[in-house]
């Protein structure tokens, strides 16, 4: 008898007019190992089509949430009245603003805090436009298809949709303003956070944006902002080093 995967040899002999047969054993473990790699490759089949099943599922449901909440997406639409005052919304958030503020700040800072709230702040909207820069063209997610290209100053790249980068800016803009300008005042803050979530709510109501891309671009500037913050933020040592060489005789 033999065991599984040995294959049998027959080997003739001759000798003194009597024929020998000699049975050899041979295992042939390249047998063994083909017939199961078939059920590896379909259990890797299966999982991959299951997940590609369910992100199917989720883009689509996606793409139907979007369509019914775009309601401001053209003057025609159900809200389309309301457009101008999502456009403000929109203009309110937008990068350019905000970095040419961030350096009007740092032109009229004469306080060591107060310059050093100024460096941080255009640090973190430049870091801000990186990390959007980079999700945008890795995802190259197309924007909705009711979405009317009307925007101030685009960027090439923001002809993609994920994630949005106006609510990646309001999160981090609503934390870095909350905890570092008005924190000694509740109702600024209070202000400051719904104009945050304002603005996030817009791009989908304007159609710029899928739902997916707002939820995870407001998720993904409380990560950035605390990512700054925890790793990059400019001390006010290091601001008064550099800025006592260059900047000394303006700023203090």
């Amino acid at each position: 008898m033999f065991a599984a995967g040995e294959e049998k040899s027959l080997t003739l002999v001759q000798g003194s007019g009597i024929h020998f047969v000699i049975m050899r054993k041979r295992s042939i473990p390249v047998k063994v190992k083909s017939a199961e790699h078939p059920e590896e490759e379909t259990a890797t089949q299966v999982c991959t089509s299951a997940c590609q099943t369910l992100m199917d599922s989720v883009i689509s449901l996606d793409q139907q949430l979007t369509a019914r909440m775009a309601v401001c997406a053209t003057k025609e639409s159900q809200l389309g009245h309301l457009r101008p005052l999502m456009k403000m919304l929109e203009i309110s958030c937008h990068g350019v603003p905000w970095i040419l503020g961030s350096l009007l700040l740092f032109a009229f800072s004469y306080k060591p805090i107060d310059v050093t709230v100024s460096v941080n702040l255009l640090g973190v909207l430049v870091f801000d436009l990186i990390v959007v820069g980079v999700l945008k063209f890795i995802f190259q997610r197309s924007r909705p298809s009711h979405n009317v290209m009307d925007m101030f100053a685009a960027p090439s790249v923001d002809k993609f949709s994920f994630p949005s980068g106006h609510s990646t800016r309001a999160a981090m803009m609503g934390l870095f303003l909350c905890r570092h300008l008005l924190s000694e005042s509740q109702f600024w803050c209070c202000l400051v956070c719904l104009w945050s979530i304002s603005v996030a709510a817009s791009r989908i109501l304007l159609g710029r944006h899928h739902v997916l891309d707002v939820v995870c671009g407001f998720l993904i500037g409380m990560a950035a902002y605390h990512v700054y913050v925890s790793y990059i933020w400019v001390s006010q040592a290091t601001c008064l080093t550099y800025l006592d060489t260059y900047f000394g005789h303006v700023h203090l």
